[in-house]
């Protein structure tokens, strides 16, 4: 990767590389709506509704306090803020007399609930989607700053507009995406904080750290980008300069004008505050330990090859001094040192990381197409050749799991063959308990409650509180068959729980397993 001059913005968009930008935003809004509207009017997500529910209050209530801090509120004050048009819209249509009338969801447990109001969440998802599919153009706009090589930038774009994780997780109302967005967008003022130095750029720069640590609180390390962008510039004199200050302060204040009630409420918020981190800390069953090698060998299965390219062009640049190098490698860097940290690990925890992994490969890959100085014909043609191979494989890789990812989510699965089922054959007005991530089941037919895991409590339990039925879901139980020796306490715990009851109906459509068993009567 080579650090060039900093270039008029006019030339970013040639009249060639506009519609190929355009042709490649397209594909990322394109993947990003493909399976939008799953699952409606059933939330299979665990976050979807406990998100909305802090939106919704932010709105029908004008309350800007979400009396709700595991995520900063900026996330909140951008999904109630699109309700405003989407409300105004329903009131015009006399769909909604107040905004009481806009329902919230109805949630038995984690993945279990459902909307009367399937719009809202498509509305919601598709928030998410548009971030997400900015993020690509954003990209863009930093790699070539950067770089001043439209190869890289388009391929980096085109990277992140095929990437499985950001594709993914574009689809769902949670932050995630957004902070990505706000990612991309400090290390496009970073690049302009190297580039020029200009105080504006670093206002800005600081602007974006700060609206990323208000989207999602580990958005915070994106700090270290415009730092280091500063002393790449100024050298180690740079401490002298105000520019710096300017910046950390700007992000300060942005933080907390898009998180006012972190301070005003801080005794709520210090408390969300550490259970947040207790959480991560202490780990989550089925997603803990090992989170390092974790991250990295999910990332190369998933987004493949390009990873260890990424890692390659990181390590050439440092070594070979490049100055632009350290600002790409130094975010990524820190966050996955962050993360690693954490017994608690997911899939879109790593998604910050992703745009600077794109930017690197896009450089190592493009590096491999330009000619050596002494070198022939034939091997230049062999060359070019592998780069081109490499190149095609790097995007074939993403764009399959994408694809087998979206038709996944969009294949009906045994969470609605089990509630057709149970809606069918079980005799109406039955007592039944819901585990977490089970099919939805209408309670004005069922009695029906959500637990957490079915084994926290005996069948004999159940049966004195007059269950009849108990209904378990892959997502819980199946957690801990994954990982029988980790978990042998749990394993235990189903497999006497099933030995005691009567199973009457297993599913496995779409390769999600739900179970149906009726407790004994003592």
């Amino acid at each position: 990767m080579e650090r060039v001059a900093a270039h008029s913005t006019s030339r970013v968009f040639k009249p060639w590389t506009r519609w190929l930008v355009v042709a490649v935003t397209g594909l990322a809004v394109l993947l990003r709506l493909w399976g939008i509207t799953f699952g409606l009017p059933y939330l299979y997500h665990p976050d979807e509704a406990v998100n909305m529910f802090a939106s919704l209050g932010i709105f029908r209530h004008g309350d800007l306090n979400p009396h709700y801090f595991n995520y900063p509120s900026l996330f909140f004050y951008v999904h109630a803020l699109s309700y405003v048009p989407f409300y105004g819209v329903g009131k015009l249509l006399g769909v909604f007399l107040s905004a009481s009338d806009i329902p919230a969801p109805l949630l038995f447990g984690s993945g279990v609930g459902r909307t009367d109001l399937p719009s809202l969440f498509v509305l919601g998802r598709g928030l998410t989607a548009a971030f997400g599919s900015a993020s690509v153009v954003l990209l863009y706009l930093a790699a070539r700053r950067l770089t001043s090589d439209v190869v890289i930038a388009l391929l980096a774009a085109l990277m992140l507009a095929l990437s499985p994780t950001n594709v993914e997780h574009s689809r769902f109302i949670i932050p995630e995406t957004i902070l990505v967005f706000f990612i991309v967008l400090s290390f496009w003022a970073s690049v302009l904080v190297l580039q020029r130095g200009a105080t504006l750029d670093y206002l800005l720069a600081g602007m974006a750290c700060g609206l990323a640590a208000s989207t999602k609180y580990n958005g915070g390390v994106i700090l270290v980008l415009p730092i280091a962008a500063h002393f790449l510039r100024t050298g180690l004199s740079g401490w002298k300069e105000r520019n710096i200050y300017l910046a950390l302060l700007m992000s300060g204040v942005a933080f907390l004008a898009a998180s006012p009630f972190t301070l005003l409420d801080y005794r709520k918020f210090v408390s969300d505050f550490r259970y947040v981190g207790g959480h991560y800390r202490g780990g989550h069953e089925g997603s803990e330990g090992n989170a390092a090698l974790w991250y990295a060998s999910y990332l190369v299965r998933v987004e493949g090859p390009l990873v260890i390219l990424a890692v390659l062009e990181s390590v050439r640049g440092i070594r070979n001094r490049t100055p632009s190098a350290p600002l790409v490698a130094v975010f990524p860097a820190a966050y996955f040192l962050l993360i690693s940290g954490f017994a608690f690990r997911n899939a879109r925890t790593a998604l910050p990381l992703t745009p600077f992994l794109f930017v690197l490969a896009s450089s190592f890959l493009a590096n491999l197409f330009k000619p050596g100085n002494r070198e022939n014909r034939q091997n230049s043609r062999m060359r070019i050749g592998v780069a081109g191979a490499l190149t095609a494989v790097c995007l074939a890789v993403p764009l399959i799991q994408t694809v087998k990812q979206a038709v996944t989510l969009t294949t009906v699965d045994s969470r609605e063959t089990a509630r057709v089922w149970i809606d069918r054959n079980l005799p109406p007005g039955s007592r039944i308990a819901l585990e977490a991530y089970s099919p939805f089941v209408d309670p004005q037919r069922f009695s029906v409650q959500g637990v957490s895991r079915i084994i926290d409590q005996t069948p004999e339990w159940y049966a004195a509180k007059g269950f009849d039925y108990v209904v378990l879901a892959e997502n819980m139980f199946g957690r801990y068959y994954r990982e029988p020796q980790k978990y042998a306490r749990q394993v235990s715990a189903y497999e006497d729980f099933f030995r005691a009851v009567s199973m009457e109906k297993m599913f496995y459509d779409g390769g999600y397993e739900v179970r149906v068993y009726r407790i004994p009567k003592r």
